[in-house]
């Protein structure tokens, strides 16, 4: 009998561990659902970073844009030779009008051209850039004309665009006429900006790996100042001068 109890004694003890460690259980399961709820919670914390993370890289990139939009204009506006035009419109010393008749202001001043940080600049361009290469003598500085320029210091932007460079049969011909109607040495990198200007694809891209290929080529047509710039020699302005004439 005395054996029959001790069983029945060490029975109940162990049904109450084994109920304890059922509740045990249900807890820890418990605890793991509350850590499923906490992951999912946390899950959502890092997608939302994460997509806050993605919104600021975009923001940063559009001010990088912006940042390298202004070095451009100021590394144009250092490196381009003294220019006549004015920072910003000049008053008449005169009056040319009539007292009622407003008079017009400088259309070609330089302040009216930089672009505003507010403003947003297209992703593959610079904007107007008359300021560095509309020419700054001759007649074509002071109005566009359809008519015959019998120099190619008369050459202006509608002549060139329309009667000319399409008529051209190389990339030669056309920086040769490009660089007279600029009448400015300009860097390299800088010419394919003029073409953009005049809305008009050569025939050959004009990266400043085949504008350097062309110069050292045509080394009688071209030359680099002292700066580093491209500029026409004697012999490409009386090309520039022949072309027009065969041409047009």
């Amino acid at each position: 009998m005395q054996d029959l109890e001790n069983l029945r004694s060490r029975l109940a003890q162990e049904e109450a561990t084994l109920a304890r460690t059922h509740e045990q259980i249900d807890a820890a399961q418990r605890q793991i659902e509350r850590l499923h709820g906490q992951i999912e919670a946390v899950q959502q914390q890092i997608a939302t970073t994460e997509g806050g993370i993605a919104d600021l890289q975009r923001h940063a990139e559009e001010i990088q844009k912006r940042i390298a939009l202004l070095r451009e204009y100021m590394a144009m506006v250092e490196s381009a030779p003294e220019s006549p035009l004015p920072l910003e419109p000049a008053p008449p010393a005169e009056p040319a009008a009539q007292p009622h008749e407003p008079v017009a202001p400088a259309a070609d001043s330089l302040g009216e051209l930089l672009p505003s940080l507010d403003e947003a600049a297209p992703a593959n361009e610079l904007g107007d850039l008359s300021f560095v290469d509309a020419p700054t003598s001759g007649a074509g500085a002071a109005s566009s004309t359809t008519e015959t320029p019998g120099s190619i210091d008369d050459l202006d932007e509608d002549y060139l665009t329309t009667e000319l460079l399409p008529r051209t049969q190389t990339f030669e011909e056309e920086l040769i006429l490009v660089m007279a109607f600029h009448r400015k040495a300009i860097a390299p990198k800088e010419v394919a900006r003029v073409f953009r200007r005049l809305d008009y694809a050569p025939k050959l891209a004009a990266t400043e790996k085949n504008i350097k290929a062309q110069v050292e080529s045509d080394h009688h047509f071209f030359e680099y100042t002292s700066d580093g710039r491209v500029a026409l020699t004697r012999e490409g302005r009386a090309e520039a001068q022949r072309l027009l004439e065969q041409l047009r």
